[in-house]
C-alpha cells in the first residue's frame, strides 16, 4: 500500500513567492493548497487551512514568523538568510547610504558588519503585527531613509508611502529546505498521531472491562475487570479467540465491516453486558477492535447517581402553573393551551415579546407533563457563540479541540435525557446549529464534536422566540424544516399592552413581598400603568414598581415619587400609545382629548423609534421591517 501523499498549505503574501514555491514541491509526495494573506489576515486563513485537514503550513518572512508565534505546531517558517540581507543591502545602496530594514520580532545580529562591508547605516524597523510594521515604516521615511528592505508585507505599505523599497529575495535552496522540514514534520505528527490513537482506544475507558482483538479475532488484550466479568483468569483470554468468552457477540465481524457497534447486548452466564466496539482503522486499513464491556447492573447504578447530581446541579424547573399570573382571557388561553400540550411529547414552540414570560410557561410545561421528575435543561441562545453554543448542546470528545476539557464533556442533549430541553431565543441560531438540532429531532441522537458515534437522546425540546420565524424564514435565516418540526405546537404569548387588566394581578405578588397593601398604588397610578405601552412587557413593569416600593420604604403612598419614576420610564422608552414626551402624569379622566391625526402620528413615531432601536439604527433594515419604502422613513423621521 503506497503512502498518502501530504497535505500542505502554503500562506504567500506575493504572486511571484507562490509561484516559485509551487515549482519546488513534489507532486508524487505532497499535496499543496496556496492562499493568500499577509500578517495578522493570515491568522484566519491559516487556521481554516488547518481545519480542513492540512498537516503542515509553511510561510515565509514576518507573516511566518507571526504564524509560528501565534498558532506554534505545524508552521515551518521558510526564513530570509544573511547572504540574501546582504543582497539586498547592496541593490538598496543605489538609492543612498540610509537603509530601513523591517525584522519580525527582535534585531537581526550582526547587522554592523554588513553595514561596515557595505559603507551603508541601517535603521532596523522591528515589529510584531502590522500596525507597528506601517508605524515604524511612515517613521523611517520620515527621518530620512533612501530605501527600506524587507519581505512582501513591507513592499505594500512603503509603495503606499511613496518610497524606495527592495525586497529580501527568498531562495529556491530555502524553499526545498523548508519542504523537507514540512516532510519530517508531518511524517513525525503521523506516527505520534497514530500512537496516540491507539494508546487513546485502548486506555479511554480503562477502568471498565476492556478487550482488544487482533486481526484475526483473537484476543490481544484484556484487562483485569474485563477477565473478571468474563468469569476467566487473565492469562486464559490473551491470545484465545474473542468468540470462545463472548458467544452472541460479533466482534470478528467488525473486523470485515469497519462499522462501530455501540450499546450492544450480549450474556456471559447469569449476566447481562453492554458492550461498545470500535475499529481500529489507520490509513484506511483495519488492524483490530477494541471493546468495551460494562454490566448492566453497573449502568443502572451510575445512572441513578446521574440523576441525583442533575437535580443537585439545579436541572429542574422552577414555575409551576400557580405561578402563571393573568385572568384575562387571553392568558387563559394560554394557559389552557400550556396544559392541554403537557400531556404530549410534541415540540412546542412559544412566541412573544421579551418579557412576556415565555421561560415561565416552559418550566410550567415540563413540570404538568409526564418527564417532570426528569431533568430540565435551559439554554439561552442568543447569549453565546457558535461554537460555544455547539459544545454545550452537544458536547465533545477529549482532543476535539484546542482548549477541550480532558475526558470530554456531556451536552446538555444528553444531560436532558428523558426530560426536556428548553431552546431560549432559538432565532438567533446559526445555520450549522440549526441544521444539527435539525439532525438530533430527526435521528433522536446526537454526535459528540470530534466523536465517531451517535449517541440515542429521549429529549422533549421547548423553544422560544420574540422573533417572527416566519419572517426569518423567508429572509433565508431560519430553516422552514426546522420550524414545523419545533412548532408542531405553538404558544404565543400576549404582550401586556394586550392584556392590562392583568396588572393589579401581577403586581399583587409585588406589593405581598414588600408588605404593602393594594393602597400603596393610587388609581391615577394604575390609570398611569394601563395607559402605558410596556415595551418590555412584565420585566419592565416588575422592575417599575419595585424601584418604587424599596424607595417608598414605610411610607404608605407616594405620589411624586412614583411619578418621577414612571416619566423617567416614558423618556427611555418613548414608544406609548396615550402619553406624549414631556406631558406631566394625570389621571385619564382629566387628560386632553387630541385629535386623531395627532395620535396617529405619535404611533407612527413611537413604531419607527421601536423599529430603529431594535435594528439599530440601520435605516434600511427598519423600513423593511415597517414595509414602507426608505424614503417614506426619512420623510417621517425628519417630520417631527
Amino acid at each position: 500500500m503506497s503512502a498518502k501523499k501530504f497535505k500542505f498549505g502554503f500562506v504567500a503574501n506575493s504572486v511571484e513567492i507562490a509561484d516559485m514555491f509551487s515549482e519546488c514541491i513534489d507532486p508524487h509526495s505532497e499535496e499543496v493548497t496556496v492562499r493568500y494573506g499577509t500578517m495578522e489576515e493570515a491568522i484566519p486563513i491559516a487556521t481554516e487551512l488547518l481545519e480542513s485537514g492540512m498537516e503542515v503550513l509553511l510561510c515565509s518572512d514576518g507573516t511566518g514568523s507571526l504564524l509560528l508565534q501565534t498558532l506554534g505546531q505545524p508552521i515551518v517558517n521558510i526564513p530570509r538568510t544573511h547572504l540574501d540581507v546582504l543582497n539586498a543591502l547592496l541593490k538598496a545602496k543605489q538609492y543612498g547610504p540610509l537603509i530601513g530594514l523591517t525584522t519580525f520580532g527582535s534585531p537581526i545580529g550582526g547587522i554592523e558588519l554588513l553595514d561596515g562591508l557595505l559603507s551603508v547605516r541601517t535603521r532596523q524597523i522591528v515589529f510584531r503585527n502590522k500596525a507597528e510594521l506601517v508605524k515604524g515604516i511612515t517613521e523611517a521615511l520620515d527621518m530620512g531613509v533612501d530605501c527600506v528592505v524587507g519581505a512582501g508585507v513591507s513592499q505594500y505599505i512603503v509603495s503606499g508611502l511613496g518610497g524606495k523599497f527592495v525586497r529580501v529575495p527568498l531562495r529556491r535552496d530555502i524553499i526545498i529546505q523548508a519542504l523537507k522540514e514540512a516532510r519530517a514534520m508531518a511524517a513525525a505528527r503521523r506516527k505520534e498521531e497514530k500512537d496516540r490513537e491507539e494508546m487513546r482506544i485502548i486506555l479511554q475507558i480503562i477502568k471498565e472491562g476492556m478487550l482488544v482483538i487482533d486481526n484475526w479475532g483473537n484476543v490481544k488484550i484484556c484487562n483485569e475487570a474485563a477477565a473478571k466479568i468474563l468469569g476467566v483468569g487473565l492469562q486464559e483470554v490473551i491470545g484465545k479467540p474473542v468468540s470462545d468468552f463472548l458467544h452472541d457477540s460479533d466482534l470478528p465481524g467488525i473486523l470485515k465491516s469497519g462499522n462501530a457497534e455501540l450499546d450492544q447486548i450480549c450474556r456471559v452466564g447469569d449476566e447481562y453486558l453492554v458492550t461498545d466496539s470500535l475499529p481500529i482503522i489507520l490509513e484506511g486499513d483495519i488492524h483490530g477492535v477494541v471493546s468495551t464491556l460494562k454490566e448492566a447492573t453497573r449502568i443502572h447504578h451510575i445512572d441513578r447517581k446521574l440523576k441525583e447530581k442533575l437535580y443537585l446541579d439545579g436541572f429542574v424547573a422552577r414555575y409551576n402553573m400557580h405561578q402563571v399570573d393573568g385572568k384575562s382571557p387571553q392568558m387563559k388561553k394560554v394557559i389552557q393551551k400550556a396544559g392541554k400540550y403537557a400531556r404530549t411529547d410534541l415540540s412546542v414552540l412559544l412566541q412573544g415579546e421579551t418579557g412576556t414570560g415565555k421561560e415561565i410557561i416552559a418550566h410550567t410545561i415540563h413540570n404538568l407533563s409526564g418527564r417532570k421528575d426528569r431533568p430540565f435543561v435551559a439554554i439561552n441562545c442568543s447569549a453565546l457563540t457558535e461554537s460555544l453554543l455547539e459544545s454545550e448542546l452537544f458536547g465533545y470528545e477529549e482532543g476535539a479541540f484546542t482548549g477541550a476539557k480532558k475526558g470530554g464533556k456531556i451536552g446538555l442533549f444528553e444531560l436532558a435525557a428523558q426530560g426536556s430541553i428548553f431552546l431560549d431565543e432559538i432565532a438567533d441560531t446559526s445555520a450549522n446549529i440549526q441544521v444539527k438540532l435539525l439532525r438530533v429531532i430527526e435521528q433522536k441522537s446526537v454526535r459528540r464534536i470530534g466523536g465517531n458515534r451517535l449517541i440515542t437522546v429521549d429529549v422533549r425540546i421547548i423553544s422560544s422566540t420574540w422573533k417572527d420565524l416566519r419572517e426569518e424564514i423567508e429572509q433565508r435565516r431560519f430553516r422552514m424544516d426546522l420550524f414545523y418540526r419545533l412548532a408542531s405546537l405553538n404558544i404565543r404569548i400576549p404582550p401586556l399592552r394586550e392584556r392590562i387588566e392583568d396588572i393589579p394581578c401581577l403586581l399583587g405578588k409585588l406589593l405581598e413581598k414588600y408588605g404593602k397593601n393594594k393602597g400603596a398604588l393610587s388609581p391615577d397610578m394604575y390609570a398611569a400603568l394601563e395607559s402605558y405601552h410596556w415595551p418590555g412587557n412584565v420585566r419592565e413593569l416588575n422592575s417599575l414598581v419595585e424601584s418604587y416600593l424599596v424607595l417608598l420604604g414605610n411610607r404608605e403612598r407616594d405620589e411624586a415619587l412614583f411619578r418621577d419614576l414612571f416619566e423617567d420610564l416614558r423618556l427611555h422608552n418613548p414608544r406609548t400609545t396615550r402619553e406624549i414626551q414631556g406631558e406631566k402624569l394625570e389621571s385619564p379622566l382629566t387628560s386632553p382629548v387630541r385629535s386623531l391625526r395627532e395620535q396617529v402620528e405619535e404611533f407612527e413615531r413611537a413604531a419607527i423609534n421601536e423599529a430603529l432601536g431594535r435594528f439599530q439604527f440601520n435605516r434600511k433594515a427598519t423600513a423593511r421591517n415597517l414595509g414602507i419604502s426608505m424614503n417614506t422613513l426619512w420623510r417621517k423621521l425628519n417630520s417631527g
